[in-house]
């Protein structure tokens, strides 16, 4: 999981490269390595709380008093989010599986072509050395990962 991680940061930051012809800088690295990730657990994490502390409602307008009120969702809403939230999510770990297996559900496929030298040559880009400040933050190393 870690050399996945190192090797994504590696790769992502060559793209950028490749794209405006410069390098992002440790800002921008360190925020999509730890900064998002933490937000968005972080939110995931805030709304489990929040619907096990209050419960899945919503607000109905009562005509009566002229209000809002509080209602809980009907039982048929709660099973067609599950339906929806698991048929979307399966199919990850289901593949998953049967790659392990062996099983491949589509044929595999050659990268398509994109015109790395060529931009490259146009933006004069030379290949990166690792700073230390990567190396420490980020988990790079000096050898580029073997398959890029």
């Amino acid at each position: 999981m870690i050399e996945a991680k190192r090797i994504f940061i590696f790769r992502f930051s060559d793209d950028i490269e490749l794209m405006t012809g410069q390098r992002p800088n440790c800002y921008w690295l360190f925020c999509w390595k730890y900064v998002a990730p933490a937000a968005m657990i972080t939110i995931l994490t805030a709304s489990f709380v929040k619907i096990a502390t209050e419960g899945s409602s919503y607000e109905a307008w009562d005509k009566e008093t002229a209000t809002t009120i509080r209602q809980e969702w009907p039982d048929w809403c709660h099973f067609v989010i599950a339906f929806l939230i698991l048929v979307a999510a399966l199919w990850i770990p289901l593949v998953a599986f049967l790659e392990a297996l062996g099983i491949h559900l589509l044929p595999p496929e050659e990268p398509s072509w994109f015109p790395a030298e060529e931009l490259r040559d146009f933006h004069g880009l030379m290949p990166h050395k690792v700073t230390d400040i990567e190396k420490c933050l980020f988990c790079m190393k000096d050898d580029a990962p073997e398959d890029m």
